[in-house]
């Protein structure tokens, strides 16, 4: 590419593995290797010393030795405030998926030849507006600027349509990555891939059946070895049985049975596992995905009563286990496609990145027209100057840039509100709860919803106002259900003492990017509140932090 400023960059944030690519000068989607020349890293970070940490595989084999030092499956605390101190600083699941990004962006250049700059980073579809942020916060960390994020099962949709020609079909994408799941309905056109529907399980992944493996493998050593000797007392051998697991785990979905030599707390033992025995210890965990997806088709019916699922695509590298195949075809009849599992999501979060970069300055050169004509003409010549600027065809260009996505809001948002359902409620303990007003799988951006409330108490003079997320799998009433936004909170004060249960009108809505805005107005005075939330984590002097002490630190692999 002969102006690498315009190479943008995809990646696949994943909790196990990660991996980034680009459009090549041909149009061609390619993954960049790293220095171990695989197109994945693991998702592992190993703090050697106080200004050195280590990303990738030898990260994951310093687990075994000093598991202290050792980060894994952070992707499953995104959002959440969960901090890991090292060398007496303090690290936020943010920052330590930037050193992860870091890592990925130095393979990145290296490989395409190219600074990586602009990138998109992708997402599991069921993550909420927090983790959606935190991770756009940990790309602004990781020195990158991060132009989109778009949803895993889109990006492999994006990639799909692009290698196979699909046109106007509804595809499900059954997406079961290495910490999370997620199925997600997608109707895929020439001009659009909109999204009709999601649900998913961030606590479920291949992650989990390697632990069952590996819990089977202690158990069947521990009755081999003589008595007296406890192998959980070998700190080493517990840590390397985890890859051990996983390493079968990937072998048996090749071959019926594998042989396992275990050697630890000075004992010795062969373990056969067949494939069998794998499936039947895990069977509950295949059970839960399945019943998400009868979850997500109910879901379905009741948006789109006519939306046939035409295709099942298989995304993410676990969904290699010949049980998640059988086991679909079994319960719904499908012959689900097996679709480059572990580049897919990558490779299309490089589409949908040069897509919007491409969108972005033909917008920008249209805005300069003095016609609609003269709009069209300037837009071409974007595509031209780009064709001849990096050698991508202008078909190419002009086709990434005319596919739009269409999501839906992953979980709902709602207000914090008394319940006086009771009669007696004002003798008792306060019960609060969450009214949603805008839900999962609503399409975005949502329409104003509106809430009529009431005040409580009598001769109130200031009403508060708190806003909630969703927090788990299935929207709920009770606050532990939910999650309290930063900066969601306001009052509506200096008001005459109102009588009781007067009215409140409350509004909702939530933009494309994310943007959550309430309007709160107390009709008789017509005193109103307005709260915007751009749903996150940290705040903007945490990221600050953040980005100050990662850049600090050598990442290397």
């Amino acid at each position: 590419m002969s102006d690498g400023s315009l190479r943008v960059f995809g990646i696949d944030l994943g909790t196990t593995y990660s991996a980034i690519a680009y459009v090549d000068e041909s149009g061609r989607t390619t993954v960049c290797r790293n220095t171990d020349n695989l197109e994945t890293i693991p998702s592992v970070v190993y703090f050697e010393n106080e200004s050195n940490v280590v990303v990738g595989a030898i990260a994951k084999e310093s687990a075994v030795t000093q598991p202290d030092r050792v980060v894994s499956l952070v992707k499953r605390e995104m959002g959440t405030k969960a901090v890991f101190d090292f060398d007496g600083k303090s690290h936020t699941p943010e920052s330590i998926s930037a050193l992860i990004l870091k890592q990925l962006a130095q393979d990145g250049a290296e490989y395409s030849g190219g600074e990586v700059d602009k990138v998109v980073i992708t997402v599991p579809a069921y993550f909420g507006m927090l983790e959606r942020d935190a991770t756009k916060n940990a790309g602004k960390i990781a020195g990158l600027d991060v132009i989109g994020i778009v949803p895993e099962p889109v990006a492999a949709a994006l990639h799909y349509e692009a290698t196979t020609g699909a046109r106007d079909k509804t595809v499900l994408v059954y997406d079961l990555g290495g910490g999370t799941f997620d199925t997600t309905v997608i109707r895929v056109s020439s001009d659009e891939i909109e999204v009709l529907c999601t649900d998913g399980d961030d606590r479920l992944g291949g992650a989990d059946w390697d632990a069952r493996l590996r819990d089977h493998l202690l158990a069947s050593f521990s009755e081999q070895v003589p008595p007296g000797i406890d192998p959980e007392d070998d700190e080493e051998f517990l840590q390397s049985l985890s890859t051990l697991a996983e390493k079968t785990k990937k072998q048996l979905s090749q071959v019926d049975s594998r042989p396992v030599a275990l050697r630890g707390a000075g004992a010795s033992a062969r373990i056969d596992v067949t494939r069998a025995q794998f499936e039947e210890m895990t069977k509950d965990l295949l059970d839960k995905s399945v019943d998400i997806v009868r979850r997500t088709l109910e879901t379905l019916q009741g948006k789109a009563p006519d939306a046939k699922v035409d295709e099942v695509l298989l995304v993410g590298g676990s969904t290699s286990m010949p049980a998640v195949a059988e086991r679909l075809r079994a319960e719904f009849g499908w012959e689900a496609k097996l679709h480059d599992p572990h580049l897919a999501v990558a490779k299309g979060a490089a589409l949908y990145a040069l897509g919007r970069v491409v969108h972005k300055e033909q917008e920008e050169a249209r805005e300069k027209a003095s016609s609609a004509a003269d709009a069209d003409d300037r837009a071409a010549d974007v595509v031209s100057d780009l064709e001849n600027r990096t050698g991508i065809a202008a078909g190419t260009l002009t086709s990434l840039a005319d596919k739009q996505t269409r999501n839906v809001l992953p979980k709902a948002f709602g207000v914090k509100l008394l319940d006086t359902g009771d009669p007696d409620w004002e003798r008792k303990p306060e019960r609060f709860y969450v009214e949603h007003l805008v839900h999962a799988n609503d399409a975005l951006p949502t329409g104003p919803r509106t809430l009529s409330a009431r005040t409580v108490f009598e001769g109130q003079q200031e009403i508060e106002i708190e806003l909630y997320e969703q927090s788990g799998a299935r929207p709920g009433p009770e606050m532990e259900e939910n999650k309290f936004l930063n900066e969601g909170k306001g009052s509506i004060t200096g008001l005459p003492p109102l009588p009781k249960a007067s009215p409140l009108e409350i509004e909702m809505k939530v933009d494309e990017e994310g943007l959550l805005e309430v309007n709160a107005t107390e009709p008789s005075t017509g005193k109103s509140l307005r709260i915007e939330v751009r749903v996150s984590v940290l705040s903007e002097e945490e990221v600050r932090e953040a980005t100050s002490t990662v850049s600090a630190l050598t990442v290397s692999s």
